[in-house]
């Protein structure tokens, strides 16, 4: 039983915590400085990203 009480306290956690990216997210996108910056950073992870793909031969 404590198992179950464990899991479901992790759920609703989880939920909580997603509710509140999602609160976030819709901030964001109001925002349109902050939007910019964080596609910015975005952009600028993806790069990086790519950068540590090794090289594709097509």
């Amino acid at each position: 039983m404590a198992k179950n009480t464990a899991i479901g306290m992790d759920k609703d956690w989880q939920a909580e915590s997603d509710m509140r990216t999602l609160a976030e997210a819709e901030e964001i996108r109001k925002d349109p400085k902050r939007l910019k910056a964080a596609l910015g950073k975005a952009k600028e992870k993806i790069e990086e990203l790519q950068k540590l793909q090794p090289d594709q031969k097509k």
